[in-house]
């Protein structure tokens, strides 16, 4: 019968001991007799001895035998298991994974240059491109609009009070003024005063301020008053058609101002323009202050954090579309570039050794830093297993050599055995 490799230390054993067992009883009984026979019995007792010796010794390292004086040097691997554990963190981190060791290999390996070939070769820049795609997409889904907008909105305002636009712009209106460029601007502010006059709320104040007027004017004396009361009662004081009539009149002067590039009141509005581009030249004017306060103002109002707020929501969307897959015009793009970039970096030497330069260094530092967790993975994953679980795992890749142990231990036994046999029977005659 062919002896199994997982069996073959126990059946040898059996076949040691039955072998001087039967040999013994057969001589004792005297039914075989002479040297040849004397020498194998001689050659079974040995190969007994010899694989029960071993099978102790193999036994040992994984179970307690229960006999007086040797008990204490038995199961080995249990009772040793925290020498065993740190003696092969040692032997992987300082000697088989040492730091030099380490950094003597990568010596003799080009990492740029294999990095760039199998970046431009293979498929690793496509997935390292959508890798990154994966991230951005990520990071910028993660993204708080409100939060974002109130903080811009704030590094705005702080930009703006710092950002002196005062005197630039005194001097930008100054020259269009002198330079007669600014009468596009004069027309617009006309068009919106106009808007303004057509606001009922602008009629209602030139109602109240005539109203005020005329209360004041009939104060002032009995003839005035009975006046002011006389024009009421018969219709000849109308507040209602004067406001009306006021306001006409303002629309008319101002759409005439608006078409007259010579009008008169143009000239005043110019020279208005003009000392208000001026005061803003000086440091510290009225109109500086103003316009510092207008700014701080415009930054901090509801209104421009929803500006904000909407213009990031709206390229965020974008953002995000651009992301959403890796076949997009953003994304195309970044990987054209990306391939050009491999392409033009093969044929530069000092590029790639500088990338190799970096890898080293970068993977030589966390050597420096990390390489005490290769020891700590290794004792944490010995720490992991229980008894029964180390000794199995032992004996998983080292059981069928110490099977074969055994087997040599009854074959070597038995052949001391018949050479002692032997020579005694030379030597004896």
């Amino acid at each position: 019968m062919q002896l199994t490799k997982s069996s073959i230390g126990k059946k040898s054993l059996v076949a040691a001991v039955l072998g001087f067992a039967c040999l013994e009883l057969m001589w004792q009984l005297g039914w075989v007799q002479g040297p040849f026979w004397r020498i194998l019995l001689a050659g079974f007792e040995a190969a007994t001895i010899g694989a029960i010796a071993d099978w102790f010794a193999v036994s040992a390292l994984f179970y307690e035998i229960p006999i007086p004086l040797v008990r204490r040097h038995t199961n080995i691997i249990v009772k040793n298991r925290r020498k065993l554990t740190e003696g092969i963190v040692d032997m992987v981190t300082n000697k088989w994974l040492s730091p030099e060791r380490i950094r003597e290999k990568l010596a003799d390996v080009r990492l740029g240059r294999r990095l760039v070939e199998e970046l431009h070769e293979g498929e690793a820049l496509p997935r390292l491109v959508n890798l990154l795609r994966k991230i951005m997409l990520d990071l910028i889904v993660q993204l708080d609009m409100a939060k974002l907008a109130i903080w811009l909105q704030w590094q705005l305002k702080n930009k703006a009070e710092g950002l002196e636009i005062e005197k630039p712009l005194g001097q930008w209106l100054a020259d269009m003024v002198n330079g007669g460029r600014h009468h596009r601007l004069v027309e617009i502010l006309l068009q919106e005063a106009q808007e303004s006059i057509r606001k009922p709320e602008i009629r209602e104040v030139v109602y109240r301020k005539l109203r005020t007027a005329l209360d004041a004017y009939s104060r002032q004396d009995w003839v005035k008053g009975t006046t002011v009361w006389l024009g009421k009662k018969s219709g000849g004081i109308d507040l209602d058609l004067l406001a009306d009539r006021l306001i006409d009149i303002a629309l008319v002067l101002a759409k005439e101002v608006e078409r007259d590039s010579t009008h008169p009141l143009r000239d005043k509005l110019d020279g208005a323009l003009l000392e208000f581009a001026i005061s803003l030249q000086e440091a510290g004017s009225p109109s500086q202050q103003y316009l510092k306060q207008l700014k701080r103002n415009l930054m901090l109002h509801d209104g421009m954090q929803d500006v904000i707020a909407k213009a990031l929501t709206e390229t965020k969307e974008g953002v995000e579309a651009q992301l959403s897959h890796i076949d997009t015009p953003w994304m195309r793009f970044i990987l054209d570039k990306s391939r050009g970039y491999v392409e033009e970096l093969l044929t530069d030497a000092a590029s790639i050794q500088a990338l190799d330069d970096w890898l080293k260094g970068t993977i030589s530092n966390l050597l420096n830093t990390y390489h005490p967790e290769i020891g700590n993975i290794v004792r944490e994953s010995l720490e992991k297993l229980d008894n029964k679980g180390l000794m199995e795992q032992i004996r998983d890749k080292v059981g069928n050599d110490l099977q074969y142990i055994r087997l040599n231990g009854a074959v070597v036994g038995g052949l001391v055995g018949l050479l002692i046999a032997l020579i005694r029977w030379f030597v004896g005659g």
